[in-house]
């Protein structure tokens, strides 16, 4: 066997792409993640530019999305344990197609702000019942290669679909932009009739008494551990915020680097996040090694943001761009051992109420997405240095509480639930 088909054997081997699951979810997260690249590059100027929306009230429709999310969210988790969480995943998919096609038809300000509560919750729902079929799909390492593989393929397929998105912004054109959203909203088909091929078990349940009885823990809320990752979940999604909301506005206002540097800089974070968080993600597999991860992740968001601050300090154009280059791979660092902490949120969850429990868990990004515009944005703009030391030490702390509070907890953790 030549080098060529011998590489591509051993990368399909340890990828699981031999795996007829493994080649469906992918499939299905690269056809949403597509649509997602093209609308969240159009969005903002289609509901501007097009529809004649001001900025102020986009922001806030989008706003009460986040909040609707967040308030049900949960809800649909737990829905989805009753329901089946393939069932639930391709309503979810259908439910954004529907939603999506009809922001054509919004032309009145009130229909755009319900669809945007509709889509977002059904947006913010979405990755944690897709995590609770991979987790009913791979046990462990498996799990931990199929969440790095997916998170290469989200990226990889975002940038195209940014990149298709270039045509509608640079001519102006609203049959194009419409195009742009038909043709996110058909993603969602296509991601929900692959979703329909696969086969996930469902764990047993009984029935007492006419109600379906489960086993395990009622409630996340009433698990201080689970809280406990949850919250440190929502702190570490920092790092999100800061690379997509204010990372253009202090290159571009705050610091000297060129123009073209921004460009610069988040095309290193795709690649470097694209090449590394498949290994870094068996890295940290188990729930031992997992609970290192968020260490180390708080140490490298840590030392990006002492980084950024520099950068805001020095004059030199070439030199300041050096500085964030630095920033951005310790930025991305923490993003992908951050990434590789999520056994945690498996191996916690019993595993009959994995999505509901999974869905609880990302009330931490959900929640960075409500308050961490209003909190970290325009303060850290605006005081430079002393809120990048703030914000990276409590990413830090935050990084430090999973191995202080689950330590002594994971011999039996690991025995007990989620498995």
């Amino acid at each position: 066997m030549s080098a060529g088909p011998a590489l591509w054997a051993r990368l399909s081997s340890t990828l699981m792409l031999e795996r007829r699951e493994t080649r469906l979810l992918l499939a299905s997260a690269t056809a949403d993640s597509f649509g997602t690249g093209i609308f969240t590059a159009t969005s903002v100027l289609f509901f501007t530019q097009i529809r004649g929306f001001d900025v102020t009230s986009v922001g806030l429709a989008i706003s009460l999305g986040s909040l609707c999310a967040f308030v049900f969210s949960p809800r649909i988790g737990r829905l989805a344990d009753r329901v089946g969480v393939k069932k639930s995943l391709i309503t979810l998919f259908l439910i954004r197609a529907v939603g999506y096609a009809l922001y054509v038809l919004a032309t009145q300000y009130w229909l755009f702000a319900v669809l945007a509560c509709l889509v977002t919750t059904a947006d913010r729902s979405s990755p944690p019942i897709n995590m609770t079929v991979m987790g009913r799909l791979f046990e462990a390492k498996e799990r931990a290669t199929i969440l790095g593989t997916m998170y290469t393929a989200r990226n990889g397929a975002i940038v195209l679909g940014s990149l298709t998105a270039t045509l509608p912004v640079v001519t102006g054109s609203t049959v194009l932009y419409m195009m742009g959203v038909v043709i996110n909203a058909a993603t969602f088909i296509a991601a929900a009739l692959l979703v329909a091929r696969l086969q996930v078990p469902e764990p047993a349940t009984t029935e007492t008494g006419g109600k379906r009885e489960r086993s395990g823990r009622s409630s996340p809320l009433r698990d201080p551990r689970y809280l406990a990752i949850t919250v440190v979940n929502g702190v570490s999604m920092s790092h999100n915020t800061i690379l997509s909301l204010v990372l253009p506005l202090w290159v571009t206002q705050a610091t000297s680097a060129p123009s073209w540097g921004l460009t610069t800089l988040l095309a290193l974070n795709g690649v470097l996040a694209m090449s590394a968080q498949v290994p870094v993600n068996r890295r940290f597999a188990n729930f031992t090694a997992a609970l290192r991860a968020p260490v180390f992740g708080g140490m490298a968001v840590f030392v990006a943001c002492l980084a950024y601050a520099v950068s805001g300090e020095v004059s030199q154009g070439w030199v300041a761009l050096a500085v964030l280059m630095v920033a951005m791979v310790a930025h991305t660092a923490g993003e992908c051992l951050f990434t590789a902490s999520t056994p945690l949120s498996y191996d916690l969850a019993p595993k009959e109420s994995l999505a509901q429990y999974q869905s609880f868990y990302n009330l931490g990004r959900v929640g960075q997405d409500l308050v961490g515009p209003v909190l970290i944005v325009a303060p850290l703009v605006k005081h430079g240095t002393p809120l990048w030391v703030l914000i990276g030490a409590a990413v830090l702390a935050a990084g430090l509480v999973p191995k202080a509070v689950l330590s002594r907890h994971h011999l039996a953790t690991a025995g007990e639930v989620g498995r």
